[in-house]
């Protein structure tokens, strides 16, 4: 039995906006990616524009956290919940911002493969955010976040020794070490997608 108050659904409703815009913007930057160079400008600014609609979101419910009596769950993870996502697009808008600013012409098809991974956690974010006052209903979702970071991690990892490689022989150092900070980026957003699924299983072990 729970003996606190039930919020009437708005702190999931506002996670779920959150994350429509985490989605989108995993969207944009696997198109970014994937894309011509000389349409990066152009979508970056899209991607700055979710980056802006989530910030909204979260700020409301810091605003709505300060003024609910009784949230869904404990105030910390709520708070932590909103950190979370907003990191996730964060990262997705910074690997965007320095494939532009490095001015990369091309880029390897690993870097867009790992780009779909980000849309696919941020698919399965939007669909488990609504449901998120049964966290314990969504194990599947925290593993299956966390599975897709580690194969993240290891198309990553090749592409680093791969790129480290090549550098060696063209000489072309600059170019790989700008590709190394795309790949440090890309490795830390699809990490922030498996920390945001730690917090709901944290949530999932605490609440009764």
């Amino acid at each position: 039995m729970r003996l606190r108050p039930r919020s009437q659904g708005s702190f999931p409703v506002l996670f779920g906006r959150v994350a429509g815009s985490v989605l989108a913007g995993a969207q944009v930057l696997a198109e970014l990616l994937g894309g011509p160079a000389a349409a990066r400008p152009a979508l970056l600014a899209r991607l700055v524009e979710a980056e802006h609609d989530a910030d909204d979101a979260v700020h409301l419910v810091a605003r709505r956290l300060t003024s609910t009596f009784g949230p869904p769950f404990a105030r910390r993870d709520v708070q932590h919940l909103a950190q979370a996502l907003d990191t996730c697009l964060d990262e997705i808008t910074a690997t965007a911002r320095l494939v532009v600013v490095h001015r990369l012409e091309t880029l390897p098809r690993e870097v867009v493969d790992v780009a779909q991974v980000l849309v696919r956690q941020a698919e399965l974010t939007v669909a488990a955010m609504p449901r998120v006052e049964q966290a314990d209903r969504l194990a599947e979702y925290w593993v299956e976040v966390n599975r897709l970071d580690n194969r993240a991690s290891e198309v990553l990892l090749g592409l680093r020794a791969t790129t480290l490689d090549l550098a060696e022989q063209s000489g072309d150092l600059v170019r790989a070490l700008r590709l190394r900070d795309v790949v440090e980026r890309l490795e830390a957003a699809t990490a922030a997608f498996e920390r945001l699924a730690h917090v709901v299983e944290t949530i999932a072990l605490v609440e009764p």
